[in-house]
């Protein structure tokens, strides 16, 4: 699987793209023509248990940051921890499209980091209103397995597998509107999702996001 980075060097071949930091808003902010308030949640749950609350420090799992790139712009976005206590956000985002292209902390090897789940958010503008897109479960299966690779050294392999699911957890509100983010297995990602955005990013955000109005 092709790292992140490969994936942002690509980019940044066509066109002078540029990491965005995304804000949390305020409890009282709602969405402008500029920015859209989304709301949600992001959460580890492995073997069955949720790892909130989350922490700095093992036994505890680290609130985990995510990262996506706009089908919009091409830039990268840099989206803030969640909260420790449920692992709830509330950002000001651009409208487009995204495509997460990472979630969690460390190297790839770590049981805590996620390069392309296969998950699309699509941000509607909607001024005066916040737009709440769902519960991200990182459904996660421990494994322990022997491998013995063909020269016959052996040894044991340990980690989680993820599964991806999204859930509609919030209730009906005065001001909200709902556009859940989506997991899709078939949907491109690494060098093939920029082939594709390169060749006709109009159609590959229509495809992911339907007639999403920006």
């Amino acid at each position: 699987m092709k790292t992140l980075l490969l994936v942002l060097v690509a980019v940044a071949g066509l066109q002078a793209c540029a990491l965005q930091r995304v804000s949390r808003a305020g409890e009282g902010q709602a969405s402008s023509e500029a920015l859209t308030v989304i709301t949600g949640q992001v959460n580890y749950v492995i073997d069955g248990q949720f790892k909130t609350p989350y922490g700095a420090f093992r036994p505890a799992w680290q609130a985990p940051p995510m990262m996506a790139l706009s089908l919009t712009t091409g830039d990268p976005h840099v989206f803030g921890q969640v909260d420790n206590t449920d692992g709830r956000f509330r950002w000001a985002v651009p409208p487009g499209a995204y495509v997460i292209s990472s979630i969690g902390m460390g190297t790839y090897t770590d049981d805590t980091r996620i390069d392309w789940p296969r998950v699309v958010l699509c941000v509607p503008r909607a001024p005066g209103a916040t737009v709440y897109v769902g519960h991200l479960r990182l459904e996660g299966t421990s494994y322990v397995e022997d491998v013995r690779l063909s020269t016959g050294t052996q040894y044991t392999a340990r980690g989680v597998r993820y599964a991806f699911r999204v859930t509609d957890d919030a209730a009906e509100a005065p001001g909200q509107t709902k556009r859940l983010m989506q997991h899709q297995p078939g949907m491109p990602m690494g060098d093939r999702l920029v082939e594709r955005w390169r060749g006709d990013a109009p159609a590959l955000e229509r495809e992911l996001c339907g007639g999403m109005v920006r």
